[in-house]
Parts: structure tokens; C-alpha cells; sequence
């Protein structure tokens, strides 16, 4: 398609030349040659591309210059004949395959033998019932049994515990506790009204706030004839302030009474008494008891240990109960070994103390 603009090109090329080096040529030809031109077939589409306008400058017009003449189209070469096929080479043919031999029949399985019978199990012996303990006659009275000390135990009026060690216990070395054993007590005494004796002691009553100004003494009135059971309820009496252990050997008089203890005594006495109470090897059960406990002091800020006692109880079971109450016995006793800080002008008013020990909260009143 870009042959007649090759031609074109060309033309004018040819054309310029001629203009600026054919006078120098010199010669002239006075006859009138007539010029023969070979004309040549064109498409419209190669007459546009001919006649299309050129972006170049345009140069003056002149007649156009003689067609060159079309160059021959060179024939096409007669293709090379192809080369005959060669003949496919044949398949080769498959191996014929073995045919498989006889199936070996297969080994019957043996006989299993059959399985031991098991021995019979004898049957079992019955034990025979353990004794019972027989109750001696022992110099001391308390609420739980307790066996004869050994004889390298140190008797002691209260049994501790050394205290169980704690992941979580401060790095402050704590003095060690040497375990004693109580001295061997029994639960009831023998007497001939054993039927009559109570299962336990009643709640001793509060003592009185208001001791400044005493009371006279009430005329005596004549006492009501004793009942038949008069003796029965004598022993029971008796009974009972043998297992109190000691809850009225505090003096009660020459006490000065003081004012009543601040805010920040009895915190300082419930975190005192919280530093030695170790609930992390109880039950959860007993984790979730609050007990009530009652316990007097000596002037010199220790605890009497017969005098602590249980006054109540919220929780799941007994049992829970008594876990918590040795935990919070427990703790009282070993943190007052050397005496609680308590001002000795207000003895009166500390000189029995109720605490209540609450995994969550202890309360001091």
C-alpha cells in the first residue's frame, strides 16, 4: 500500500534536482521529442494514499514527474513438492500375560483354647468391732476427748498446732511452734445421774455495762421447794462448768471499766488477730461459715485459752463449722502468745471479747 508514496517521494526528489543542476548541464535538444510514458492501473485506495496531503512543507508545483515504471512482479516460486510419508512402523503386540496358577486355600485357624475359669473369691471376713474406748477416770474435764500424752510431750492446757506452711506466707521469719499435747481429759464425769447430764453448756450471759453505780442487794425471798429431780439438775450444773473450762476463772472486780475502745484499737486488734489466720487449708464449706467466737484476756493482753468457745454459727453444716472455729481458735491463741496491744486503763472493756470470723469479712465487737 506504501508503494505509490514510495514513488512519489521520489518523483519530487528527482524533480528538485533537476531544477537546481539541469542547467548546468548545457546542452539543449531543439527537437521537439515526443515522450512516452507507460501508464499503469491503480486502485482508488492507492490513488487516495497518492493524493492523501503530505505534513511537510509544500513545495511548489510542479508537473509531475513521470511514473517509473512498474517494476516486474517477480513469479512465485513453485513450491517444493513434499516428501512422501514414510510408512508408519506397526504396533508391536502386547505380551501375552502369565496366566496367574491356583489359588492357595487358605490355613484354617486353631482352635482357641478355652479361658481358665476364674478362681472363686473367698468370702470376706468379717471384722470384729472395734472396742470401745473405756472411760478412765482423768483429772480434767473437756468438751473433746483426749488421749493419754506421750510421755516426750510437753503437757500443756491447750493443744497447738504448728502452724502449716502457706504459698503465699510473708518472707519475714515467724517463731517456730513447738506442738504440745493437752493433758488427758475426758467428756463426762461418771456419776449416778449420768442420764441427766445436758449435751452442752448454755451461752454464759453478757455482763452488764452499767457497774458504776451498784444496786443494793434485794431482800433475800424464801426459796421454792426443790423438785424431785433437784440432785439430777445439780450434777447437770456441775457438768456444766466442768466443760466451760475455766470461763468464770477471770476475776470480774477491781476492772476499771474506761471509756469504750476506739475504731483504731479494734482494727488494730482484728488485723493483729488476721495475720495468723490461715483459711487456706480448710474446706470450701468451711470457707463459706462465719462462726461466733467468745474469748476473755489476763490484764496482760493474752487470751485464756479454755475460755474460747464457740457462741454461733452460719453455714453449710456442723462439721464446717468446727473446721472454721479450730481455724479461728487457732489463729487467736498463736497471735497472742506475747499479748495484743490493748490499752490497760479500758481492761473492762476488753476483757471479754466477741469475734467474728468471716472469710470475707472479720468483725470485731
Amino acid at each position: 500500500m506504501r508503494i505509490g508514496l514510495y514513488i512519489s517521494g521520489a518523483g519530487h526528489v528527482l524533480l528538485i534536482l533537476w531544477l537546481l543542476f539541469g542547467s548546468l548541464i548545457g546542452w539543449r535538444d531543439d527537437e521537439v521529442k515526443l515522450r512516452v510514458s507507460d501508464v499503469s492501473f491503480i486502485s482508488e485506495d492507492e490513488f487516495a494514499a497518492m493524493t492523501a496531503p503530505r505534513p511537510e512543507a509544500a513545495v511548489a508545483e510542479t508537473p509531475p514527474a513521470p511514473a517509473p515504471e512498474p517494476e516486474p512482479t517477480p513469479e512465485p516460486e513453485p513450491e517444493p513438492e513434499p516428501e512422501p510419508a514414510p510408512a508408519p512402523e506397526p504396533a508391536p503386540q502386547p505380551r501375552p500375560e502369565p496366566t496367574p496358577g491356583p489359588t492357595p486355600e487358605p490355613e484354617p485357624e486353631p482352635t482357641p483354647e478355652p479361658a481358665p475359669e476364674p478362681e472363686p473369691i473367698p468370702d470376706p471376713v468379717p471384722e470384729p468391732p472395734a472396742p470401745e474406748p473405756a472411760l478412765q477416770d482423768a483429772p480434767r474435764v473437756a468438751p473433746t476427748p483426749a488421749p493419754k500424752p506421750a510421755p516426750e510431750a510437753e503437757v500443756a492446757p491447750e493443744r497447738v498446732d504448728a502452724p502449716s506452711p502457706r504459698e503465699d506466707a510473708d518472707a519475714t521469719p515467724t517463731p517456730e511452734v513447738v506442738p504440745t499435747a493437752p493433758q488427758e481429759a475426758t467428756t463426762e464425769i461418771v456419776t449416778e445421774a449420768k442420764t441427766a447430764a445436758p449435751t452442752s453448756s448454755a451461752r454464759p450471759r453478757v455482763r452488764p455495762q452499767n457497774l458504776d453505780k451498784p444496786t443494793p442487794p434485794k431482800p433475800p425471798q424464801p426459796e421454792p421447794p426443790a423438785p424431785a429431780s433437784s440432785a439430777a439438775n445439780a450434777v447437770a450444773s456441775a457438768v456444766s462448768d466442768a466443760i466451760a473450762g475455766g470461763e468464770r476463772d477471770v476475776p470480774q472486780q477491781d476492772a476499771p471499766e474506761g471509756p469504750p475502745l476506739t475504731r483504731g484499737e479494734k482494727e488494730g486488734l482484728r488485723v493483729a488477730v488476721q495475720q495468723c489466720w490461715d483459711v487456706g487449708t480448710i474446706s470450701s464449706d468451711a470457707l463459706r461459715t462465719t462462726v461466733m467466737i467468745l474469748v476473755d484476756m489476763d490484764r496482760s493482753g493474752k487470751p485464756i485459752a479454755q475460755s474460747l468457745r464457740m457462741v454461733g454459727w452460719e453455714g453449710p453444716s456442723q462439721a464446717a463449722a468446727d473446721i472454721a472455729f479450730q481455724a479461728a481458735r487457732r489463729a487467736v491463741l498463736i497471735c497472742g502468745r506475747n499479748g495484743y496491744d490493748l490499752p490497760a486503763e479500758k481492761y473492762g472493756q476488753w476483757r471479754q471479747i466477741e469475734l467474728t470470723f468471716d472469710p470475707n469479712k472479720m468483725r470485731l465487737r
